[in-house]
């Protein structure tokens, strides 16, 4: 009996991923005034980064999620997002001190609450949506490289 509590309790907290599921949809407008929703997205393969300015994983990351936004550049199949559930002065202030290459949605936390895979929120949570809107990779809490796991997801997307 305990173990089985323990286990639930880790799942609860800890969770699993959102691979295989539909993203929920969204409308936002970009830090950039961008009108974006989860149906601008259909059709093409989208990295979406859920971050915060005060996580050092998530500073951690940015500069190759910045080099996937360089190799894709002008590639109207892959988009890249980044959801914050700060508001705009706070991104702004950090992307003065990191800049961070994506189109960047503030004062998101209803929207991040969704995508989160556990009872609580870890950042960062990096996420590669299909162009069938499908999570086809999830990590959350990531410390290793990423640039070519992602790099392969978009692969996958945009090349069937």
């Amino acid at each position: 009996m305990k173990a089985v509590f323990i286990g639930v309790i880790t799942m609860l907290l800890f969770g699993c991923n959102n691979k295989g599921k539909t993203i929920p949809s969204f409308e936002y407008s970009s830090l950039a005034g961008e009108n974006i929703s989860s149906e601008h997205l259909k059709g093409k393969a989208t990295v979406i980064a859920v971050w915060a300015t005060w996580c050092g994983d998530c500073i951690r990351e940015i500069p190759e999620l910045n080099q996937l936004v360089e190799k894709y550049n002008g590639n109207d199949n892959v988009e890249f997002l980044a959801f914050s559930d700060e508001d705009e002065a706070t991104v702004n202030k950090s992307l003065k001190r990191f800049p961070f290459n994506f189109k960047h949605l503030v004062n998101t936390k209803s929207y991040t609450d969704k995508l989160k895979t556990g009872v609580v929120k870890h950042f960062p949570q990096v996420i590669v949506v299909n162009d069938k809107l499908e999570v086809v990779f999830d990590v959350t809490e990531n410390k290793e490289p990423i640039f070519d796991i992602l790099d392969a997801e978009i692969q996958k997307i945009i090349t069937k």
